[in-house]
């Protein structure tokens, strides 16, 4: 495998077949996905020269593409193709992939949403966390938002959609109210998942995380698969703010990151933050990423 470094010339984008510099790469005003957020998107992350679990981002990329009814001009293979060769052309041994499809630019201000041409694009840049070194050691303080979840009888949240108006709001609240993060509870009170991570409780050793109403994230499915690894016990349940405020441990999961401890809840002190099984988990993450498990060579 050739030696990839972070990338030092203008990024390199993959649109509709073309591999161009951020600066040429253009999407029409009219783009259904810019007009309606009518598209889906996924990340995948490289570390070390390695794409994670890039098959099963593809499972779930093609899972929204059909439950949508998107068309897409590439196969899943040749998405995956194209992945790895805008991540290698971008240099980046260490990259967040960002790759995306819109229903495209209509004929007409009203057209039939079944005789578009699609948009696909991808995007790969150097690795974020997102949390900085302290927040990582130390934990995030996180809100519990005034806003709602959607449940499965509007939009299901399995949809990885590129309309994340509800986000961004959760989002600012948490900021404006000096937190780092909020997370939903769904439209019965049970908690769900912060505004770009899952959510994982720690109580009396035994690892707890909302069974529904959630999206059904890639890290998630990794730390349940990590807990049987290690021996730690781990239930999907229907949790409320209350298991937050009493847990013994609270920990969000992303692609942006891995594991990520939470030390307060909307102003509770969390018993034991970054603690034992915290800290496990998190190591067992990452071992897993250098170890090339799941991994797909750039």
């Amino acid at each position: 495998m050739s030696t990839l470094t972070d990338v030092s010339t203008e990024p390199t984008l993959y649109m509709n077949g073309d591999y161009l510099p951020l600066s040429a790469a253009r999407i029409s005003p009219l783009d259904q996905g810019f007009l309606l957020g009518d598209g889906i998107f996924d990340v995948v992350s490289a570390w070390q020269g390695i794409i994670f679990k890039l098959e099963e981002h593809l499972d779930r990329f093609f899972d929204s593409v059909r439950a949508a009814r998107l068309e897409t001009r590439l196969t899943r293979e040749q998405w995956r193709d194209a992945i790895i060769e805008t991540t290698r052309r971008n240099q980046l041994a260490d990259a967040s992939i960002r790759f995306i499809l819109t229903r495209g630019v209509p004929d007409g201000v009203v057209a039939d949403p079944r005789e578009i041409v699609p948009t696909e694009m991808i995007w790969a840049a150097p690795y974020i966390f997102l949390a900085d070194d302290t927040q990582r050691r130390e934990g995030i303080r996180l809100m519990i938002s005034a806003s709602r979840g959607f449940s499965p009888d509007t939009l299901d949240p399995r949809f990885k959609c590129l309309d994340r108006l509800n986000s961004q709001l959760i989002r600012l609240e948490s900021l404006e109210a000096g937190y780092d993060d909020a997370v939903w509870l769904d439209t019965q009170g049970y908690v769900a998942e912060a505004a770009a991570s899952n959510i994982f409780v720690v109580k009396k050793g035994q690892l707890f995380t909302p069974a529904s109403g959630i999206l059904h994230g890639i890290t998630r499915a990794t730390v349940l698969e990590l807990a049987e690894r290690i021996g730690v016990s781990c239930a999907q349940a229907q949790l409320t703010s209350f298991d937050l405020y009493a847990a013994d441990e609270v920990f969000t999961c992303s692609t942006a990151g891995g594991v990520l401890p939470v030390r307060e809840v909307s102003g509770r002190p969390i018993a034991n933050p970054n603690g034992p099984i915290t800290r496990a988990i998190d190591e067992a993450y990452w071992a897993m990423r250098s170890s090339g498990e799941y991994g797909t060579p750039l």
